[in-house]
């Protein structure tokens, strides 16, 4: 048994003395902790900035969406900083199976070397959370003003207490830190003494029995929803695909020692017989499978994640955009450029029927006060009817007068008031009761998805949208010139039905984006750092055999190639597993739609300039990572310590 310093002197002596071996951990902790702590200052923000006296209610709802972007941005930025930084610890500790099989050799016992692993992780996770708390904290006022200089916002946001970054990132990250190493330093303590006459990046790598059952846990999850999605609304289905990207890389990384290597190989059949080097490059990636699945890591979860979304979103608008084809029954859409522009429409007489789109903002009743707002149409039934296609899939609109709403399918998925149900809410100031009397298909720019009877909102409180739905008396062409000289000098526009829908979609497409770059902005960030990192790293501990390779003859050159062909083989594979999560999930969203809409033609938009952009910026940052570490790396010394 070993005697002399305590544990933790001990990790703190290694940690000084093998820095190199741990710093790429650091670094990877490092920014999971500023990523956590930044998105942690932002969710903050919108409760000091809430309470502040003067808010007005547009500003709370302005709040609201805020606070519902900046939890999806946390949930997305959380999973990928605890998912690379575990994987990243982990992945550190099996490159030492030299020096942890010499601790062995000289009488360390398992639980003494378990022991020091947590030492040592404990010492780098204390270092890089107090630097991370300290880089997040100092960065929450320029993380604040860049969301209102993009346009996020037009609200000052006020910037909450320090504190709250740190009590999030700080145990957060630690916590981590710990479970990473804790799984492999029960593996390391099984090291015997005869491993430090092994190479620490070479062997076999089978799944722990916990790393098995975690697998099929959430494949079985994978498959069960896609079995239940068949009978599912598409919301239920749209939010599925949003959260089951994260269950597959959990999947997929518990047995990715196994899979991730044997796929690389197969992808570098091909080139095998036509370049030495991808030979080469093969061959280590088969026999340093935790390496490789460690570097794959965080090129799988951005591309599943991010992939996902970009998908999913694009599907939803070819959902909205064939609900609106299929209700709109106007030929001509007007935008007006001014409120008595649209009043003016009515009156010509080439017009039959003129059915301006109003809106106004509902509060909710929460716990008999009022509550947050919703955007709610107000119709008149008789000219929607006609123009909108309003109908009622359920119940009937000939209640549609008094104290009552009609719904849409997929308000009723949301909030789970169903026909006949209550929905209390605050009209000018007075608690009202709407009874829920139909509930419409979807046709999101159409009409709201709550909607209202002209009559129930006082006039002051309803607001024209600008836009008006035109049948005409006669032909369209014959409307479309009366409309001109009647609109002339008010920069109002004409469009043609379908010319709508489509301008409609385009818009809803380039928010999408905005709101994809928000949400994954920091996300992805994080993930081209770790990707680098973790290349970085693999190139480290993968030093002594590229010194062997160059002593039995291989050219620098070769040697350099093969790095370049390992990386991109371990990023494809990445890209190639993301990929299919991303198209499975794509295919469950796009069968919900059209069940959905049976016997309507539904469009399909895959976003292939995101989707390529993805793959190629991970393949540029993994070779030129790869590139980096062969270039910086010392002249071959087979007498140097691999770790």
């Amino acid at each position: 048994m070993m005697r002399g310093p305590t544990m933790l002197a001990l990790a703190r002596q290694t940690v000084h003395h093998s820095w190199r071996g741990y710093l790429g951990a650091f670094v990877a902790l490092l920014f999971g902790v500023v990523l956590i702590a930044v998105t942690a200052t932002l969710i903050g923000s919108i409760d000091a900035t809430g309470g502040r006296p003067g808010v007005t209610a547009d500003q709370h709802a302005q709040l609201d969406g805020l606070a519902a972007m900046f939890a999806m941005m946390s949930v997305i930025s959380a999973f990928m900083a605890l998912f690379v930084v575990g994987s990243t610890f982990g992945f550190v500790v099996a490159g030492r199976q030299r020096e942890l099989g010499l601790l062995r050799l000289v009488g360390a016992t398992p639980r003494q070397v378990r022991r020091l692993l947590l030492g040592e992780s404990v010492v780098v996770a204390a270092a890089a959370t107090t630097v991370g708390c300290l880089l997040g904290t100092s960065l929450a006022p320029a993380v604040l003003w860049l969301v209102r200089a993009i346009g996020i916002t037009t609200l000052d946001l006020r910037a909450p207490s320090p504190w709250i970054a740190w009590v999030v990132a700080a145990p957060t990250a630690a916590v981590v830190a710990l479970v990473g190493v804790w799984r492999s330093s029960r593996r390391a303590a099984r090291i015997p003494p005869g491993a430090a006459l092994r190479e620490a990046a070479i062997g076999p790598a089978r799944p722990s029995i916990v790393q098995v059952v975690v697998a099929t846990l959430c494949f079985g999850g994978l498959v069960a929803a896609v079995v239940a999605s068949a009978d599912e609304p598409p919301l239920l289905t749209m939010l599925a695909s949003i959260l089951l990207p994260e269950v597959v890389v959990i999947g997929l990384m518990s047995i990715g020692s196994v899979v991730i290597p044997r796929l690389a190989a197969l992808l570098a059949r091909p080139f095998i017989g036509r370049d030495v080097t991808a030979r080469m490059a093969r061959d280590e990636v088969r026999a340093a499978p935790r390496t490789t699945a460690a570097v794959a890591a965080p090129v799988l979860a951005i591309s599943a994640i991010a992939g996902s979304l970009l998908l999913t979103l694009s599907l939803t608008t070819d959902w909205a955009t064939a609900q609106n084809r299929a209700r709109l029954r106007a030929p001509l859409v007007v935008e007006a450029g001014s409120p008595a522009a649209a009043a003016s429409i009515p009156s010509d007489r080439a017009v039959a029927v003129a059915d301006v789109r109003r809106q106004a903002a509902l509060r909710h009743d929460e716990d008999g006060s009022p509550g947050g707002l919703d955007q709610v149409e107000i119709i008149d039934l008789a000219t929607a009817s006609v123009a909108r296609g309003l109908t009622a899939t359920r119940g009937t609109l000939d209640d549609f007068h008094g104290r009552v709403v009609a719904v849409t399918a997929t308000w009723v998925t949301d909030a789970g008031v169903d026909l006949g149900g209550t929905l209390p809410v605050w009209i000018d100031g007075q608690p009202v009761p709407l009874r829920v009397v139909a509930v419409l298909p979807d046709a999101p720019d159409l009409y709201a998805e709550l909607v209202i009877p002209a009559g129930l909102f006082p006039p002051a409180s309803v607001q024209d949208t600008g836009t008006v739905f035109v049948v005409p008396h006669t032909d369209p062409a014959t409307t479309r010139e009366s409309l001109r000289r009647t609109l002339a000098g008010t920069d109002s526009r004409i469009l043609d039905s379908g010319d709508w829908i489509d301008a409609a979609a385009a818009q809803t497409r380039q928010a999408n984006n905005f709101g994809l770059t928000i949400l994954l902005g920091p996300a992805g960030l994080y993930a081209a750092i770790a990707m680098v990192n973790s290349t970085l790293i693999g190139a480290a501990q993968r030093r002594r055999q590229r010194d062997l390779i160059q002593l039995l003859g291989a050219s620098p050159d070769q040697v350099r190639r093969a790095a370049i062909w390992q990386a991109a083989l371990v990023c494809g594979t990445g890209l190639l597993l993301g990929g299919g999560t991303t198209a499975l999930l794509g295919w469950l969203v796009r069968r919900a739609i059209t069940a959905d809409l049976a016997g309507i033609a539904v469009p399909i938009t895959i976003p292939w300039l995101p989707l390529l952009g993805i793959g190629v910026t991970c393949l540029l940052l993994t070779a030129a990572a790869a590139t980096a570490g062969i270039r910086t790396r010392k002249a071959p010394n087979l007498a140097d310590d691999p770790a």
